[in-house]
């Protein structure tokens, strides 16, 4: 697996599960994660997102809807990003649609902390009006 990061006409690398995609257009950067993310691959993911707020991006969007499963671990590295990025005014979504982490958000009352959406697709378009 490799994380991927897209800029305009720039693509990184980097080698480790599970595998992390960035993708940034004008409107929206997208970081979508597929796989298992699990305690070993937190720490990666929330640097990831820090790079990602950093850049002071006009919305973002995490994209877990191809996880097959997520630690609790992991719910709180998305957590802290989305509290991140509302502290910083940045517009911020979730998509999830699979049992790996809509029934953790469910059993653990996350659901006004961390609103899902069940595509990206309506992830994008909640966070681009």
């Amino acid at each position: 697996m490799h994380d991927t990061i897209t800029r305009p006409g720039v693509a990184f690398l980097v080698e480790a599960p599970p595998r992390i995609a960035i993708t940034t257009t004008a409107e929206r950067t997208v970081v979508a994660v597929t796989g298992e993310l699990d305690l070993s691959a937190t720490g990666r993911l929330a640097a990831r997102l820090g790079e990602e707020l950093d850049l002071a991006p006009r919305a973002l969007v995490i994209d877990l809807t191809r996880l097959d499963f997520c630690s609790v671990r992991g719910l709180s590295v998305v957590l802290d990003a989305v509290a991140a990025a509302r502290a910083a005014g940045i517009p911020v979504a979730v998509a999830a649609d699979g049992r790996a982490v809509r029934r953790p958000v469910e059993v653990l009352g996350l659901g006004d902390a961390l609103p899902l959406y069940r595509t990206l697709a309506d992830a994008e378009e909640h966070r681009v009006r």
